[in-house]
C-alpha cells in the first residue's frame, strides 16, 4: 500500500486505488489501511453492527507541508503488487 498517491512505483502492478482511512484518532494502536475507493455492496441484506468503524485521514498543515499538501483533504492510497 502506497499512501497520498494514486500511481504505483515503476515496475509495480496497481491493484484498486481508494482512500487512507484508520480507526479514530482518540483508539491509539491503530493501523492504516487503504479503503477501496470502488466498494461493491453487500446485496444480502446481512447487517454486522459489531466491528471496527474506519474513518478517513485528512491532511492538516503544520504537520504536513502546506504547499504541496492541501489542509483538510482526504488522503488517496493505491494497493500495488510486484
Amino acid at each position: 500500500m502506497v499512501p497520498a498517491t494514486l500511481t504505483c512505483p515503476p515496475g509495480w502492478t496497481p491493484h484498486y486505488t481508494g482512500h487512507l482511512a484508520s480507526e479514530r484518532y482518540a483508539h491509539y494502536g491503530g493501523e492504516y489501511v487503504c479503503l477501496d475507493g470502488s466498494p461493491e455492496d453487500d446485496s444480502s441484506g446481512v447487517r454486522n453492527d459489531e466491528g471496527l468503524l474506519f474513518y478517513y485521514v485528512v491532511t492538516v498543515c503544520g504537520s504536513l507541508p502546506c504547499p504541496p499538501y492541501i489542509n483538510d483533504k482526504v488522503v488517496t492510497c493505491v494497493v500495488c503488487s510486484k
